[in-house]
């Protein structure tokens, strides 16, 4: 099955799409699909998932370097519509702690949409300083955020 990759903006959020496997094969055009069309000043990514029959350790590396290049202060992405086996691969991995995932695409915009005329007094949510703090800003279906540190090999 051939990746392919789709895209939409809903308030202000970017949404990709993809469709097919990523693994060790096609997970450079998954990359090139994903990094390349990304605009450098993007500020919201949403990867929906739910058409994605596959993902390999090869396909976490490509989400890694999206998650770099969303981080920090007015910059969101999250992933949602995980199907059962991708969302295994996600938690095992530890890459929920990484990048917010969300059950569905409402769910998703609900916490991620930007206003058209987003300015600095309004940012996406920074990842919780506490358990305490995240069980409050957490709805029902709501994400799931966490922060994280890089480590070199």
């Amino acid at each position: 099955m051939d990746l392919k990759v789709s895209w939409e903006r809903t308030n202000g959020v970017l949404i990709a799409s993809p469709t097919g496997r990523v693994d060790g094969v096609s997970s450079a055009a998954f990359r090139e699909a994903l990094v390349s069309e990304v605009p450098a000043g993007e500020r919201a990514l949403l990867l929906d998932l739910r058409d994605l029959a596959y993902m390999s350790s090869a396909g976490l590396s490509v989400l890694l370097v999206l998650a770099k290049r969303f981080r920090g202060s007015g910059k969101a992405m999250g992933m949602c519509g995980l199907p059962a086996a991708i969302a295994a691969v996600v938690t095992l991995s530890g890459f929920d702690k990484i990048i917010p995932v969300y059950e569905t695409r409402d769910a998703a915009l609900e916490t991620m949409s930007l206003p058209k005329d987003a300015d600095s007094a309004h940012q996406p949510a920074e990842a919780p300083s506490s358990d305490e703090e995240a069980d409050s800003n957490r709805k029902r279906s709501g994400p799931r955020r966490w922060s994280f540190k890089m480590h070199s090999s």
